[in-house]
């Protein structure tokens, strides 16, 4: 078998898809920081507060996510009783909307003010919310067919 010489293949250049990524990673850090500014102000250390939330439109029309939600929410009262420092705890949220007004959301973390400050510094962050903003174009995706 003879070896593909490197001036047969086709150039195919990506740098589209690079910058798109880089442009939407960019957006994850701004509505992170936005979030991270809020809270500070407006989460309280113990008792109900409203939701602190920040929002984040997809780059492109055709996207499957509608809309992207991160927010900071007191733990629903059915808790209250059942767990230990409610008063105290709070959830830091991603929800996606996708194209049929279906919402998809999971928990980044439960804990107190100061976890979900620090949860907001991770450098970590803005790759698990990518990740899981994947996740939830696959499930809207199947929703559609």
């Amino acid at each position: 078998m003879e070896p593909i010489k490197p001036s047969k293949l086709n150039k195919i250049s990506q740098t589209g898809a690079k910058v798109k990524m880089e442009n939407f990673q960019d957006k994850i850090l701004t509505l992170i920081q936005n979030l991270k500014t809020r809270a500070e102000r407006e989460v309280c250390e113990y008792g109900s507060f409203k939701a602190v939330k920040e929002n984040m439109k997809p780059q492109n029309s055709e996207s499957l996510i509608k809309e992207l939600t991160l927010q900071i929410t007191p733990l629903p009262n059915v808790l209250k009783g059942e767990v230990e420092n409610f008063e105290k705890l709070r959830y830091l949220e991603l929800t996606g909307e996708g194209p049929l007004g279906q919402t998809s959301s999971v928990i980044l973390k439960r804990g107190t003010k100061d976890e979900i400050l620090k949860k907001l510094d991770d450098k970590d962050l803005s790759a698990k919310i990518q990740e899981k903003a994947e996740d939830f174009k696959i499930s809207f995706r199947e929703d559609q067919v």
